[in-house]
């Protein structure tokens, strides 16, 4: 029993050690956070500009309506290419400490 035990302790002690985050690993969860936030706000902005086009004075016209979807569609691509970068950069930084 007092085997048992021992072996028990010895399994987590391994595992509570190998789930510390490493300093890069940090940084690298920084870096998405800080770029799934920026990712955020460039949808966020260009949606308002989007729905600020369509509530214009020219809101009849099918060409507000093109422009606004232009306008989110510009703003979504920006952020996916943004998402991707910071992506990237994150796991490059966890290759580092690996």
């Amino acid at each position: 029993m007092k085997m048992l035990a021992t072996l028990v302790l010895a399994v987590s002690t391994f595992a509570f050690v190998g789930c510390e985050e490493s300093a890069m690993d940090k940084r690298a969860d920084e870096v998405r956070d800080t770029t799934q936030t920026q990712a955020d706000q460039i949808r966020d902005a260009s949606q308002n500009t989007a729905e600020n086009v369509r509530e214009g004075a020219d809101n009849m016209s099918d060409s507000a309506e093109n422009k606004a979807d232009a306008i989110e569609n510009v703003g979504e691509k920006k952020a996916d290419r943004l998402e991707e970068v910071g992506e990237n950069k994150a796991d490059a930084l966890e290759e580092i400490d690996n």
